[in-house]
């Protein structure tokens, strides 16, 4: 009897052992009811990806616009040739020579109003007196244009520029300009102002004579802003002519000045900018009778001088090479009325 309890009992546990597999085989439809529900799970991710994918694309095609994109061309400096100077050959035209011919090689520009007798070069910007509304001014022009710096000009004769300043008259006193600021250098009532250079350091050069006529002309050299001309040094040869134009080449100071007084020979004599002891004579050659403030003198980058008159002359000095030179003619003949300068 036992055992026909146990036999049953074993029955009783097989059979609900089946009933708890059958509770966990899948349905006939639960294989596509699972891929489904994966499909919606997976499915808000699309955009993303898509987005994801789109942004990828769109940085790709800006790398690729960056690097083979062209880049938009600089302004280009004024262009400053070898062997060139500039000079006015009509009313505010500035055109740039060939020093050896003298045949022009391009217009560098045209200003309105300008008197471009008067002309002056710091590297590639070039500046002339013009005249406005409120007055004669100094025009610079460079690769961004023209503009007009402030102040006005009382006296255009004189113009110089150089190491980011410009150096002008105006009535009885020196004005120098840098970085749009002027400041003024009172010059006594018996002196006169013949020409102006500045040095790369700002460093000032004034060619003067007395008024009454009795002392030869002598070049004062001014640290850089300086307001008086008491704070000087004198380049001085102690002959009885002075100069007649000055120049800076370096840190020193050049003079072009007579030989004697009797004649009409001339050099570029050379003077310590710091002491203004005369450091070199200079190779003599002929010109025109020329008095103070009547020729320009100008350096190039190679340390020549050009001297330059209006309607007198011009000579090119190498070191001990002298030769004279071609007036700035255009190709129809018609030549610049005031002195050239180097520039650059």
């Amino acid at each position: 009897m036992n055992d026909g309890n146990s036999a049953r009992e074993a029955e009783l546990v097989r059979a609900h052992l089946h009933r708890l597999v059958e509770d966990v085989e899948p349905r006939p439809d639960a294989l596509p009811r699972l891929l489904a529900a994966a499909r919606r799970r997976r499915s808000p991710r699309r955009p993303l990806i898509a987005a994801l994918g789109a942004v990828g694309a769109a940085a790709v095609a800006f790398l690729v616009a960056v690097v083979f994109v062209p880049q938009q061309p600089e302004l280009a400096p004024v262009s400053v040739q070898p062997n060139t100077y500039l000079a006015a050959p009509q009313p505010g035209v500035i055109a740039s020579f060939d020093v050896l011919s003298g045949q022009e090689n391009s217009q560098v520009a045209t200003v309105t109003g300008a008197d471009t007798t008067v002309l002056a070069a710091d590297r590639d910007r070039v500046y002339t007196v013009v005249s406005t509304a409120d007055g004669r001014r100094v025009a610079e022009v460079s690769a961004r244009g023209q503009r007009v710096l402030p102040g006005k000009v009382g006296d255009s004769r004189v113009l110089a520029a150089g190491g980011g300043r410009v150096a002008y008259l105006d009535g009885t006193d020196v004005v120098v300009v840098h970085d749009q600021q002027q400041h003024r250098i009172p010059v006594p009532a018996h002196l006169r102002v013949e020409d102006l250079a500045l040095a790369a350091d700002g460093r000032l050069a004034v060619l003067v004579t007395p008024r009454d006529g009795g002392q030869a002309s002598s070049v004062l050299v001014l640290p850089p802003d300086a307001t008086s001309l008491s704070a000087r040094v004198e380049a001085t040869s102690g002959e009885a002519c002075g100069p007649v134009a000055v120049a800076w080449t370096g840190r020193d100071v050049a003079a072009l000045q007579p030989v004697d007084c009797a004649d009409d020979r001339l050099r570029v004599a050379t003077f310590a900018g710091d002491s203004g002891r005369k450091i070199g004579a200079g190779t003599v050659f002929r010109t025109p009778p020329l008095a103070p403030g009547s020729a320009r003198l100008s350096t190039d980058v190679l340390g020549r001088f050009l001297v330059s008159t209006a309607g007198q002359g011009q000579w090119l000095v190498d070191g001990s090479a002298v030769r004279p030179i071609p007036p700035a003619c255009t190709t129809d003949g018609v030549c610049a009325a005031g002195p050239g300068t180097f520039w650059g």
